[in-house]
């Protein structure tokens, strides 16, 4: 076997779960005339064709864990999946906020429940119509970066967690901070002011709808998965 085919069964195995599209032709002749300059040089320098060939690719090597984390996933109905999820979790959320319509502050984020339920559901409803033609078109696919995916998910988590403990933690010092700063006790008076202060705590938590989102899309992405990774 000469060195040319073994170039060339090496980037084909490297490509061999690729899908056949222009960007990737156009990577795998890159890939291509860089290991053959590379053995070419390395041979110049002294080298046998094996310690060449061994040395070049290495170079490459590294490409295969980049196209592994590369996941390619039916465009329409993951979207249509992402859509729908978050029309469920704005329904949950408008639904569980019904009982804080007694409060003017509870009736107003219920309204906003309400409309941002209204129009993740237009939304949703728009996109099946818009591709209910071509939702099963094989070609039709987006490309999702695993880890960097992974790490927004873990990010976002994480930034809900913070926002969360700073409205708290404003709630807190607008409520109860004069009392915190001359140590005096705290004093709730009646059910009706505690009911006040634990829809005032509990309306924060109503934004975990975003981070369960993005949880969700990147849960569903192996489901609507098409093949290998490229």
């Amino acid at each position: 076997m000469t060195l040319e085919d073994r170039i060339t069964r090496y980037v084909k195995r490297l490509f061999e779960h690729a899908q056949d599209t222009l960007a990737n032709q156009e990577l795998k002749e890159e890939i291509h005339s860089n290991l053959a300059a590379r053995i070419e040089d390395y041979m110049e320098q002294g080298m046998d064709e094996e310690q060449a060939f061994q040395t070049a690719i290495q170079y490459v090597a590294g490409m295969e864990q980049i196209m592994t984390d590369h996941r390619r996933v039916q465009r329409i109905p993951y979207w249509t999946a992402v859509l729908q999820s978050a029309l469920i979790y704005s329904l949950i959320a408008w639904i569980i906020t019904i009982p804080m319509r007694v409060m003017i502050k509870g009736a107003t984020i219920n309204n906003l429940l309400m409309v941002m339920s209204v129009i993740v559901g237009v939304a949703y409803v728009f996109y099946m119509m818009k591709n209910k033609n071509t939702s099963a078109d094989p070609e039709d696919i987006i490309v999702i970066r695993t880890p960097v995916f992974l790490q927004w998910t873990r990010r976002v988590w994480w930034l809900w967690v913070g926002l969360v403990f700073v409205l708290w933690g404003t709630q807190a010092a607008l409520r109860f901070g004069s009392n915190i700063w001359y140590s005096r006790p705290i004093q709730v008076e009646g059910p009706y002011q505690f009911t006040v202060i634990a829809i005032a705590f509990a309306i924060p938590l109503l934004s975990i709808i975003v981070p369960l989102i993005v949880q969700r899309a990147y849960r569903i992405m192996g489901k609507y998965e098409v093949g290998d990774a490229i």
